[in-house]
């Protein structure tokens, strides 16, 4: 896979996620980003898919930077 399908999966799950928090801002019954990750971290199994999501992004968006 390219470094630019790469870059631009990001941008459309983070474009995805700015979606979502207007839409969740804007409707009363529609959730925000937040009020899911709270949801999420409730139980203990999902807590560590929600942290192995977070380093997974963390080690392939900050740590691996440099693609040659």
């Amino acid at each position: 896979m390219t470094r630019a399908v790469t870059l631009a999966g990001y941008a459309v799950i983070v474009a995805a996620m700015v979606v979502a928090q207007v839409v969740g801002r804007r409707r009363p019954g529609a959730a925000t980003i937040g009020v899911v990750l709270r949801l999420l971290v409730r139980h203990p199994a999902l807590r560590l898919l929600v942290t192995a999501a977070w380093l997974w992004v963390g080690w392939h968006v900050f740590v691996r930077a440099h693609h040659g």
